[in-house]
């Protein structure tokens, strides 16, 4: 009918599956870690370079938002064209 529990204990043990299965767990686990590490890493130094490419637009222009919390001046306050004048 059924199994003894001694046969069921062997049987628990002769699988491999089990093991596989958390084997694959823990590779997954470690790549998700590494790949979390590389996109902080690389984020980090993407914001710094594009806030220097930045920083170096608005000196080179010599437009100076201070306090206003602009980042970018409105072209058509200074007299641009196409400003719908």
């Amino acid at each position: 009918m059924g199994m003894s529990l001694g046969a069921a204990a062997r049987a628990l043990r002769r699988s491999e599956s089990g093991v596989t299965s958390i084997e694959y767990a823990l590779i997954g686990s470690l790549i998700s870690i590494v790949i979390i590490g590389a996109v902080l890493a690389v984020g980090q130094t993407l914001t710094d370079t594009f806030e220097f490419i930045a920083d170096a637009f608005r000196s080179e222009s010599g437009v100076d938002d201070g306090d206003s919390g602009n980042k970018f001046p409105d072209p058509c306050e200074e007299g641009g064209t196409n400003c719908g004048n």
